[in-house]
């Protein structure tokens, strides 16, 4: 039976389509990660249907390459949900780098004589470094800005630089200015221009993901936006990253 689960609830899992840049299809590097999962023996968070979680370890990857096995839960109600679900997100860590993957309808099966549920090989994983999604904050003295341009009802444009609070490979979060600039989640924002120091502006798309109100001593409360990147190509995502790399340094010292 697959290992007990962890007391602690776990992190839920993340958004595939928020970090598709970082979703590997290559059918040898798939291998390769889910290979490495089975010689390390690494435990592996699964979630039912987004529902139900449990913690199992990838048993075998089959001759032909087609099919992983997962340890089945120990606990019988969950491994019949399991076995009767439509997805199962496993979640783990290899080498300090976050794995994701989806697999679809897995079935009843054994493994060495114990409950198993066998499924076809995931068709993508999310291999993701810690500062590919954990933002670092942006010292003021040297600040970080973007600037954000939207319509006026009047059909005018306007154009808001806003100060970055914290940065990382994924995203980004800034002050919502009062009255300035309308922000709920859900809205996009085309060709913003984000100022990193000593570089040219980078032309970014910015998707608003979630707000929230932060208490300031003597200044009352301000929203704070986080906001996905989309639409960044390979250069820019590593300009982005030597930044981060500069500034996770000089965090350090």
């Amino acid at each position: 039976m697959s290992a007990p689960a962890d007391r602690s609830i776990p992190h839920p899992p993340l958004d595939p389509g928020a970090f598709a840049r970082y979703a590997i299809h290559d059918r040898r590097e798939i291998l390769q990660l889910l290979n490495a999962l089975v010689s390390r023996r690494e435990p592996v968070t699964t979630y039912i249907d987004a529902g139900p979680w449990f913690v199992t370890k990838v048993l075998a990857i089959s001759s032909d390459g087609n099919a992983l096995v997962l340890d089945a839960p120990a606990d019988e109600a969950k491994s019949a949900l399991a076995a009767n679900a439509a997805q199962l997100v496993c979640t783990t860590r290899l080498e300090k780098v976050n794995i994701q993957f989806t697999v679809e309808a897995a079935a009843p099966d054994t493994y060495d004589h114990r409950p198993a549920l066998r499924a076809a090989l995931p068709e993508s994983i999310l291999r993701l470094q810690r500062r590919e999604f954990f933002r670092l904050p942006t010292p003021q003295s040297e600040p970080v800005t973007c600037s954000i341009s939207h319509s006026l009802p009047d059909g005018r444009k306007k154009t808001v630089k806003l100060r970055i609070l914290d940065i990382s490979g994924g995203g980004l979060a800034i002050v919502v200015p009062p009255d300035e600039l309308p922000f709920l989640p859900g809205m996009e924002f085309n060709r913003c221009h984000l100022e990193l120091p000593d570089n040219e502006a980078l032309e970014v798309g910015l998707k608003v993901r979630n707000l929230y109100t932060v208490e300031k001593p003597g200044s009352g409360t301000v929203t704070r936006a986080g906001c996905e990147f989309f639409g960044l190509s390979r250069q820019m995502m590593a300009r982005i990253q030597r930044y981060m790399f500069r500034l996770e340094r000089s965090l350090r010292t």
